[in-house]
């Protein structure tokens, strides 16, 4: 007894394509697609008043509280580091290094978003 299947296209049987299948899912592709409308690119550097800058200021002020959370988690890593390396060793140094980085970041973002919330009240920024 031949346990043995043979395709279709083994027999020489051109593939089945469900034509419905496809012409439902292209449809659903398409209706996806078009359903959505044209979002708007905010432009973190722009003063124009047509912007949204409210969002703009929303995401800076995220950022900066990213980069305070990842000076916090590196202020814990260099004391790590001293325990392990010592005061003055090169790993020490350059974490700390990274913490400075990662809180002036932090300012800026948040003068930053400042700015965009100014902007939004339509007040002239400094």
């Amino acid at each position: 007894m031949n346990s043995h299947r043979v395709s279709l296209a083994e027999q020489g049987e051109p593939p089945s394509m469900h034509p419905l299948v496809l012409v439902l899912l292209l449809g659903v592709l398409l209706v996806s697609g078009c359903t959505r409308g044209p979002r708007a690119v905010l432009d973190p550097v722009s003063r124009d008043p047509g912007q949204d800058h409210w969002a703009i200021a929303s995401y800076y002020s995220h950022e900066a509280a990213m980069s305070r959370q990842q000076a916090e988690e590196l202020t814990h890593r260099a004391m790590v580091y001293e325990g392990l390396f010592g005061r003055e060793s090169e790993w020490v140094t350059s974490t700390r290094l990274l913490v400075q980085f990662y809180k002036e970041t932090a300012s800026e973002q948040d003068r930053l978003a400042d700015l965009h919330l100014e902007l939004r009240r339509g007040r002239s920024p400094n």
